[in-house]
């Protein structure tokens, strides 16, 4: 066992507005299967790239006994075949070990003698895994593995991790967690917590200390009101029995004690400033209760109805490729007011399907109809490409700049965000301006490729609350468990075509 220790790191972007981290400490054990979680852009591959060195912290101090090595990382020939572009990852590695790992991890014999170039973006991942545990002398920092994972892929991965000893896992997918870790290290707004358990461990915890905080806070709101009119109503009888002191006639002068009612309004002065010193306490102890509360905002959308049932067919589709056959026979529907999830091995056409719909590619072949009229909203895969600042961003896609931020908002997009160039946000904070833009649009049928990518988990729980409450017609590629089970209503996997 090894431990790791950060001692008060502070650390910033050169010409960023604000510090990733400020202060931040904790300590770790190297043996953990530790899952870390958090909003996006709230630093978590920014601690992975500090932790094994490309980032030196302004401030603190940062101790690892191990030797970290992080994980994706370039390999300086892709296009060896598999097995020889590994071995400049793991040079001490016997080939023997590294292929016991590559089989493990489900990456198929011919694979191996194929150029590393070639594989799927989820083969390359499972080979990339396979080299970094195949080492015994690495501490590993595993950066979001699941992105380019299928179902299948996800599950034989996390079965994988759940057998190791001792790494670092940014992911976002709630099931993988579950599998896979037996720690977690949560980035809060104002504080890091390590805590026992799983993903689900994590989530309970959070939910009692959010639900204990909002009560604590409801009391003291009550509280704060209850002092308020208390201390006007002091100051009123302290002003009205200082201003009695000279409102009375000569003859009355004999019988009123001046020196008496101004103490008295003295006396009703100082408990009205003492009524008024504990608001201020309570006040600050409200704000300093609710600064770590993670708070997930509600999000709308206002879907549009079309008048037939059937907004897409697909009939004896095929999906093909320089020639080749990759997915079909394939039939399905997509009616209205369903939510359709299309899954698969990577590779499967899902995303071809999806463009196709949507008048973008000619892949899918076949019988294709679509509704007349249907006005359709498309979320891509990718986020390559985006770049410029986020109001000309707005402006280009026609969207309404004030419901626009007020969506970022919800998804925790501070407002210093809003002045930052597109190119600075994380991959995360890039996916929800593509998001952002599809619910500020009306539409039929929500079309949406892989959105979950980068998305963090309370992201992910906001938009699960959005689709279960306004029931848009959505038709989606995703693999994450846990939202699929949550939202669909009806699967195509086609694996089984």
């Amino acid at each position: 066992m090894a431990l790791i220790q950060l001692t008060d790191i502070t650390f910033a972007y050169e010409g960023s507005y604000d510090d990733v981290f400020t202060h931040l400490s904790c300590q770790l054990d190297s043996t953990w299967r530790l899952g870390l979680i958090g909003r996006n852009g709230r630093g978590k591959t920014t601690l992975l790239r500090l932790l094994c060195g490309e980032l030196t912290p302004r401030e603190g101090t940062i101790s690892l006994p191990l030797r970290p090595a992080m994980f994706p990382y370039p390999l300086s020939h892709p296009e060896y075949n598999t097995l020889e572009a590994l071995s400049f990852c793991a040079p001490e590695v016997p080939e023997w070990r590294l292929t016991q790992e590559l089989t493990r991890l489900g990456v198929v014999q011919d694979a191996l003698t194929r150029p590393f170039i070639t594989l799927s973006r989820g083969e390359q991942t499972k080979a990339q895994l396979a080299a970094l545990f195949a080492r015994e002398d690495v501490y590993p920092l595993i950066d979001e593995p699941t992105n380019h994972l299928d179902l299948r892929g996800r599950e034989l991965v996390a079965e994988y991790l759940s057998r190791q000893s001792g790494f670092l896992l940014v992911s976002h997918d709630r099931a993988f967690l579950n599998r896979c870790v037996d720690h977690t290290l949560s980035l809060n707004r104002a504080s890091v917590v390590v805590q026992h358990g799983d993903f689900d461990d994590w989530e309970r915890e959070w939910r009692r200390k959010n639900e204990l905080e909002q009560t604590q806070n409801e009391r003291l709101q009550k509280e704060t009101e209850r002092l308020a009119e208390t201390a006007r109503r002091q100051a009123d009888w302290s002003r009205k029995c200082e201003k009695g002191k000279f409102g009375v006639s000569a003859s009355d002068a004999a019988v009123v004690d001046r020196g008496y009612v101004g103490a008295r309004a003295a006396a009703l002065m100082k408990r009205a400033k003492t009524t008024q010193a504990r608001i201020e306490r309570s006040l600050e102890e409200k704000r300093g209760l609710m600064k770590d509360v993670e708070r997930v905002g509600e999000l709308k959308l206002t879907p549009l109805e079309h008048p037939k049932r059937t907004l897409m067919e697909v009939r004896d589709g095929y999906v093909r490729y320089d020639g080749r056959t990759v997915c079909g026979p394939l039939c399905f529907t997509v009616e209205r007011g369903e939510r359709v999830a299309l899954t698969g091995k990577n590779g499967a056409g899902k995303s071809s399907i999806l463009k196709t719909l949507c008048g973008l590619s000619g892949a899918l072949q076949g019988e294709v109809s679509v509704a007349s009229g249907l006005i359709v909203s498309y979320v891509p895969q990718s986020v390559e490409g985006l770049r410029g600042s986020l109001r000309d961003f707005i402006a280009e896609r026609g969207a309404d700049e004030t419901l626009f931020k007020a969506i970022l908002r919800n998804m925790d997009f501070g407002r210093q965000q809003f002045d930052k160039a597109i190119e600075q946000y994380s991959e995360g904070q890039k996916k929800k301006l593509l998001l952002a833009r599809s619910l500020c649009e009306q539409a039929h049928l929500y079309v949406w490729d892989e959105p979950l990518n980068y998305i963090d988990v309370f992201s992910r729980m906001q938009l699960e609350t959005l689709i279960l409450q306004a029931k848009p017609t959505l038709l989606m590629v995703e693999h994450d468990r846990a939202f699929l089970q949550r939202v669909c209503t009806k699967i195509v996997d086609l694996d089984e075509v």
